[in-house]
């Protein structure tokens, strides 16, 4: 069986259709983080993807932001599934995964906190293992926050939200059933997972602690300081600790430059200049026996992120039935609600009720003629010729109005002006003469490529130029060469009103041209613009990598 994670950085972003995108990842298990796309935001043909059933967790707090899902082929198909790491969410939904844990070191405002912003879907599968046996597989996909440095909440929530899955991850393992967490951890283990790690205080991070007490002991770093006091945010005093295995280091433990997360903004992918952030971790017992391949998937685009892929020496044992959490349950995808979104759509009310009595009517006055009058006696079975009579008279009222009101429509949209050009505000203005020409004007003394028609059979255009019968050529060509003036005054005008960007300069290191940005960041300097080096990113001692020329523009010149 194979299992990917990838952050997608929004799944409705996507230029192709999911399922040629799912079916080239090549996996049974598709875990997306960062979809940001909400219950409301989603529609069908991202929910319904031909041979899978899907599984999502949506922010509550947000729209467009955070949420994960579980897209599972059919023929991995869980037999339960859970929204959030605790009981909270979806409370009267059937088919939950259950064992929570200890979470009397939470109060229920803080869990609610911790699952409200959509960071962990979980689905439950039957699987055979390699030596044959029956087993339960949880998978729990997580986006974890990222650290604010400007903001000390986001700090204590990132650190809470980890303890809060180490207790769900070790209350389903002691269950009895095999786990895998997966999914963007928004964090660097080793200094091997960072193109240019920061030495400073690097075992001290909180967020790299956690990591470190959470896996099994031989993938530990020696250089991480260990977690002495109980009242660390990232554990509770309920977790052991130690029971888990990094999946791609356990096969390659000193392979260097396998990131799986690069800044777009500086085009850092191209130098592969970049960070490990995406993990498959799953337990000690299921690494040794069943872990067969591991992958780091840089050569799919579409995001900042790539995808990760393990592969197990297991196979899906699918569930006749997907659980309530599918997707395909949802009331909106099931007909039993309308989506706010439908009240705003053209109405094909009438051709339902005609298709459905066998009515094929092409035109609304065919509908009219075929209209039986209000009048008409139930009772009576066939109509005398009075009554024909009363009928056709009634039809042809009902046309004759139909058509009068189609050529009021007519008139009225003719009589709407059409825009005009913003160059007609600097050109001449017509005058009477210009506009008065009639249609034998038009027949007769059309210029087309400088000379005249006189065919009638040709189909003349009105937007060519006419010559009235008292204006030659040449007054026509002169009136053209005072208009030439006016239009170089106009373009002079708008070049001083919108002044383009500033000329860049050549770079040091390379001698290329600069690219302009733009300070986004709040502070004294936000909107200011400074040149760069157009490359890539890179390390210092790349040549190939953007130099370090830096330059301010000058608002004054």
């Amino acid at each position: 069986m194979k299992i990917l994670s990838w952050n997608v950085n929004g799944i409705r972003a996507s230029k192709i259709n999911l399922k040629t995108l799912f079916d080239s990842l090549d996996a049974d298990v598709i875990c997306l983080q960062e979809t940001k796309v909400t219950r409301d935001q989603l529609d069908e043909p991202t929910a319904i993807v031909d041979g899978y059933n899907s599984y999502f967790s949506f922010s509550r707090k947000r729209s467009g932001y955070s949420g994960v899902a579980n897209f599972c082929r059919d023929t991995a198909t869980p037999f339960s599934a859970e929204e959030g790491l605790t009981s909270l969410l979806n409370p009267k939904v059937d088919g939950k995964v259950g064992c929570y844990g200890d979470v009397t070191h939470f109060s229920t405002d803080e869990l609610e906190s911790l699952d409200a912003e959509g960071r962990a879907v979980i689905t439950q599968h039957r699987i055979r293992t390699a030596d044959g046996n029956e087993a339960h597989l949880a998978i729990i996909n997580v986006y974890c926050p990222r650290v604010d440095p400007e903001r000390e909440d986001r700090k204590v929530y990132k650190m809470r939200f980890l303890a809060l899955l180490q207790t769900r991850a070790e209350a389903l393992l002691q269950n009895g059933s095999q786990v895998i967490v997966l999914g963007d951890l928004n964090l660097n283990h080793k200094k091997i997972d960072n193109c240019d790690p920061v030495l400073e205080d690097w075992g001290k991070t909180p967020s790299r602690m956690w990591m470190n007490q959470f896996l099994w002991e031989p993938g530990r770093d020696p250089d991480i300081d260990p977690i002495d006091s109980d009242e660390f945010l990232g554990t509770t005093s309920s977790v052991k600790g130690g029971l888990f295995v990094d999946t791609y280091r356990h096969l390659y433990p000193t392979e260097t430059e396998a990131y799986s997360n690069w800044c777009t903004l500086t085009s850092a992918r191209e130098t592969n200049y970049g960070r490990r952030l995406d993990y498959i971790v799953c337990n000690v017992s299921m690494a040794e026996k069943d872990l067969k391949e591991s992958w780091i998937m840089r050569e799919v685009e579409g995001s900042d992120h790539c995808p990760v892929k393990t592969e197990f020496q297991c196979s899906f044992l699918p569930a006749i039935k997907c659980p309530a959490l599918c997707t395909k349950f949802m009331p909106e995808f099931t007909g039993k609600q309308q989506k706010l979104s439908s009240f705003f759509l053209k109405s094909s009310k009438n051709s339902l009720v005609n298709s459905e009595n066998g009515v094929s009517s092409k035109t609304t006055l065919s509908k009219i003629s075929e209209q039986k009058p209000k009048h008409e006696s139930l009772k009576t079975k066939s109509p005398n010729k009075c009554d024909l009579k009363r009928h056709s008279t009634d039809s042809h009222k009902q046309i004759g109005q139909l058509a009068k009101r189609q050529k009021c429509d007519v008139k009225k949209s003719s009589s709407i002006p059409k825009q005009s050009k913003l160059l007609n505000f600097f050109g001449k203005p017509p005058t009477k003469k210009d506009n008065s020409v009639s249609q034998t004007e038009c027949e007769s003394k059309a210029r087309v490529n400088g000379e005249v028609t006189m065919d009638n059979n040709l189909s003349i255009d009105c937007n060519v130029d006419f010559v009235s019968s008292d204006e030659s050529p040449s007054s026509s060509q002169e009136q053209k060469d005072s208009e030439v003036p006016v239009k170089k005054t106009s373009a002079l005008a708008w070049k001083s009103l919108l002044k383009g960007p500033p000329t860049a300069p050549l770079c040091k290191g390379h001698k290329e041209p600069c690219l302009l940005r733009t300070v986004r960041k709040e502070g004294p300097n936000k909107g200011k613009q400074f040149f760069v080096c157009c490359r890539a990113e890179g390390l210092s001692t790349n040549p190939e990598a953007r130099c370090d020329f830096f330059k301010w523009v000058d608002s004054k010149k």
